[in-house]
């Protein structure tokens, strides 16, 4: 649920663009120049290597299957990127006309991910359709000692004038 009053004025159909109607929308407003490349991309791809860092002990590895993740993520209006939630089961409905169209185009090239690229001998020549591979280690990243001992807490206090 929205708490912006505008939310369903918005001239954005279904309040979502594709990465490439975002694009082409900053690119209109900064000269031309490929902001979403530039900034927006490689601030996306260190966040999903990040996630993905950060529970690699506690993904258990089984042979002949994959995980298929959804992230979800906003941009502000000083193109940070902003990682909102990350779906271990996305939803594949087509809520939007944008949705609509990815989870066809996923749908159709996940095959091309799991069985095509793996068995693949040139790997850059493999077809995964709209996937990009974004990062590969051969290792795992090494975890901080007595990380497990680490206890994270979040603590304020109220700012009175």
């Amino acid at each position: 649920v929205s708490k912006c009053e505008a939310f369903h004025e918005s001239e954005i159909e279904g309040n979502m663009w594709s990465c490439d109607e975002f694009s082409d929308h900053l690119a209109s407003l900064n000269g031309g120049q490929d902001v979403f490349k530039e900034k927006i991309w490689p601030q996306i791809t260190k966040y999903v290597t990040c996630s993905l860092e950060s529970v690699q002990d506690m993904v258990e590895s089984r042979k002949n299957s994959f995980e298929f993740l959804g992230y979800d993520f906003m941009i502000d209006e000083n193109l940070q990127v902003w990682l909102i939630e990350v779906n271990s089961s996305p939803s594949m409905d087509h809520s939007t006309k944008v949705t609509e169209r990815l989870v066809k185009l996923v749908l159709n090239d996940l095959p091309k991910v799991i069985l095509d690229y793996p068995k693949a001998k040139k790997k850059s020549k493999c077809d995964t359709g709209g996937f990009v591979l974004c990062h590969k280690a051969k290792m795992q990243v090494e975890k901080p000692q007595n990380a497990n001992l680490i206890s994270l807490a979040l603590e304020g206090k109220k700012i009175t004038k």
